[in-house]
């Protein structure tokens, strides 16, 4: 053999020695990097009853930022109270931006929000499904991040660029908390997906532009990811709805909210919440110095409502066992 040809040889196995370590160290790191959630034991069993789920992610006005005393303020002392105790057949696993988290499935309540003073659209989720679907067993599960944005935190893996860490937590979180229902004994079927997000993505035109598709990307990916706890196969409802126009905030908030409009027409199965129509507001609250990103206290709750209104249509319980 010749030296050349040795030489080559030599080359050629580096180079694929190299490969393989690079690719061994990029596998151990994503292991290394990989999030697991631990969903403590809270329900009895569910003995084959039907488990209906509902996700909701996004950012701090689905995380939860209204503020708990000022809905006290706003609501008579029986409500508040029924409010505060929660509802028997809506519970929910919740983590809102890492510093309020459940640990495990409990009842839909105040003070889930991204503190413990406050609270998301969950609750306005929880008392609509309550009054509409006594009989019913619901499970929401909350994965959401204040201030996080869609074109790198959310990107999902069809969209171009690298998957975000929030959209893989997420994922880790909602198949965490299924395989927990599934332990006791219920039959889950996920009905739909509440998204409450886009005001990051508005303050920069470029992402904001982007966002119609990387939205579009996310809405099949999430369908792909739990197609098998769908009742069609990958076409699980999702309630989308608009960011408020205020655009001493969010500059571009137009752009997001006519993407999100697009995006609702590409599907049957998308649905989108007219916030601004419905005269949601982000003004009031506290009076001392008004929480302008946020929505107020009736208006989160009036959100909830308004994702059951839209989700509603799709829920099909002749199924159940």
């Amino acid at each position: 053999m010749s030296n050349r040809r040795t030489k080559m040889i030599f080359i050629i196995a580096a180079l694929v020695l190299a490969l393989g370590l690079a690719v061994f160290f990029i596998i151990r790191a994503n292991l290394d990097n990989k999030v697991s959630f631990t969903v403590n034991d809270t329900l009895e069993d569910g003995q084959g009853k039907r488990a209906t789920v509902i996700l909701l992610g996004g950012q701090s006005n689905a995380s939860g930022c209204s503020r708990d005393d000022c809905l006290k303020e706003n609501v008579s002392r029986e409500k508040y109270e029924e409010y505060e105790k929660g509802y028997d057949n809506v519970y929910i696993n919740y983590f809102a931006t890492g510093t309020n988290q459940s640990n495990g499935f409990v009842k839909c309540a105040t003070k889930q929000g991204e503190a413990g003073g406050y609270f998301g659209p969950e609750l306005g989720m929880a008392e609509k499904l309550s009054q509409d679907y006594p009989d019913q067993q619901f499970f929401i599960i909350k994965y959401a991040w204040g201030g996080s944005n869609l074109h790198r935190q959310w990107l999902s893996p069809s969209s171009i660029g690298k998957t975000g860490e929030l959209y893989l937590n997420f994922v880790a979180f909602v198949e965490a908390s299924i395989n927990y229902l599934v332990s006791k004994n219920y039959d889950v079927k996920i009905e739909g997906m509440c998204w409450m997000q886009g005001e990051s993505d508005s303050i920069a035109k470029g992402t904001a532009q982007d966002y119609a598709e990387n939205l579009k990307n996310l809405i099949k990916d999430i369908r792909k990811e739990f197609s098998r706890y769908s009742q069609t196969g990958d076409s699980i409802a999702f309630a989308d709805a608009y960011i408020a126009n205020t655009p001493a905030f969010w500059v571009h908030y137009d752009i997001v909210n006519k993407a999100k409009q697009e995006v609702e027409k590409q599907s049957a199965y998308n649905v989108l919440v007219d916030t601004i129509e419905n005269n949601l507001i982000c003004t009031e609250e506290p009076k001392e110095q008004p929480d302008i990103p946020h929505y107020d206290s009736m208006s989160q709750i009036k959100l909830g409502h308004l994702f059951i209104e839209e989700l509603s249509p799709f829920f099909d319980f002749d199924t159940q066992k």
